[in-house]
């Protein structure tokens, strides 16, 4: 079975841990939230601080928090900034001349695989992280 990556669904998590609550958190109460290890959840956070979703304040109570407000952070924006692979891949194996599918499935699947990624991202563009906040909420009561 193949590995999945997990890395955008932590980056969501952390975000809207810390959207729900509004405030900074250290790194390692953000991997508790997710119960996953620190050094993994902080590799993320220095992600989405690059993309300059999420911001750092150093000191005594110094954290991650939002850099910008939930609802202008599309799920795309943290998609993109975790770089997640491909949807799936395309395999390397040579092609037969003499067989026609082997002749031209990679440029089928590379058109399929265009479709499914414009479809993922426009998914991921019209859902904010203030959505998800809030669906969040309203799930637990």
């Amino acid at each position: 079975m193949a590995s999945v990556n997990t890395q955008f669904s932590i980056a969501v998590h952390v975000m809207a841990a810390i959207a729900h609550h509004d405030g900074v958190f250290a790194s390692e109460v953000l991997a508790r939230s997710v119960n996953a290890n620190p050094v993994f959840v902080k590799r993320i956070l220095v992600k989405l601080s690059k993309a300059k979703l999420a911001k750092t304040t150093v000191g005594k109570s110094g954290g991650y928090g939002l850099a910008r407000s939930p609802k202008s952070i599309s799920l795309l924006d943290i998609y993109s900034a975790v770089n997640p692979p491909d949807a799936f891949a395309i395999h390397t194996y040579p092609k037969r001349k003499e067989c026609i599918v082997s002749s031209n499935i990679k440029e089928v699947m590379s058109d399929v695989l265009v479709g499914t990624e414009e479809a993922v991202h426009g998914h991921l563009r019209q859902t904010t992280l203030a959505d998800v906040v809030s669906i969040i909420r309203a799930r637990s009561g």
